[in-house]
């Protein structure tokens, strides 16, 4: 049975060109994508090609990323983050993209009593502008590594305009599962990404980080259990974007539409 849901591809999958990499998608069959800001910056053609081409295609943006370490940043230096958040929703604004991916703080020096605040303050500037926040917990993450500790700070604050990542690899990383999903309002889940690993990684820090960006699998490649997790997401009447998120690095040397059409058909294995 066919769903609603937007689906996406995370174009840190392909390589190539960003114009390249747009087009693979959209031949693919997917949506949307989420673009990295990166693929603009390194764009050769500017900024105008790929709206253009988006809108040619008929492709959307499911969020720009990544916005890093914005909250809890030591005195001094939160300046300059909030200049680069403005400089965030002015690129997704020019290419029609409301959402900006921004993780959990990452850093040891961070200051947890000023993330509640920083947070607030970031969901204020963005509602401005009609964007949202999609504020993702991950593995290596120094406070809000897991969805029950993000959610907890999200239902705190109570800014209508954040919600939830939920992205498997951070999940199964530290030993969660489909369960995590219990509390947690449907409306608050912004984004699923999907994705597998071929084994159960280590904890520490930097064997997390180098899994996570270099060895990820397409979903049915590894030993997540994806299905678990596609059942809860029905269960509870999931209606936001699906996709896939994987950074490998062998996957990334291949056409990038040859890769593409893979990450389309692994999607659509799991939710047709």
């Amino acid at each position: 049975m066919k769903t609603n849901n937007l689906k996406f591809l995370n174009l840190v999958l392909l390589g190539g060109k960003t114009e390249q990499k747009l087009y693979a998608a959209c031949k693919a069959g997917f949506d949307q994508v989420e673009i990295w800001r990166e693929d603009i910056q390194n764009n050769s053609k500017g900024l105008s090609s790929i709206t253009k081409l988006a809108i040619q295609k008929g492709i959307g943006f499911t969020n720009l990323q990544v916005l890093r370490d914005f909250t809890g940043i030591p005195n001094g230096q939160y300046i300059q983050k909030r200049k680069e958040l403005r400089q965030f929703i002015h690129i997704a604004q020019a290419i029609g993209c409301d959402a900006i991916q921004a993780p959990a703080s990452t850093r040891e020096d961070c200051l947890v009593d000023k993330i509640d605040d920083d947070l607030r303050w970031m969901a204020s500037e963005a509602i401005r502008y009609k964007m949202k926040i999609m504020y993702e917990p991950m593995a290596w993450c120094s406070v809000d590594n897991t969805l029950p500790l993000a959610w907890e700070r999200i239902k705190r604050l109570d800014q209508p305009n954040i919600g939830l990542v939920v992205d498997l690899f951070h999940v199964y990383a530290l030993g969660g599962d489909a369960l995590q999903l219990d509390d947690i309002p449907v409306d608050r889940i912004y984004e699923v990404q999907l994705c597998d690993i071929a084994e159960k990684p280590p904890k520490d820090k930097n064997s997390l980080i180098n899994i996570a960006r270099h060895e990820r699998q397409l979903p049915g490649k590894g030993i997540i259990q994806i299905d678990c997790f596609i059942d809860k997401l029905k269960s509870i009447g999931y209606r936001g974007p699906i996709g896939i998120e994987v950074f490998n690095d062998k996957l990334k040397c291949l056409p990038p539409e040859e890769v593409a059409q893979q990450a389309w058909t692994a999607l659509n294995n799991y939710w047709p």
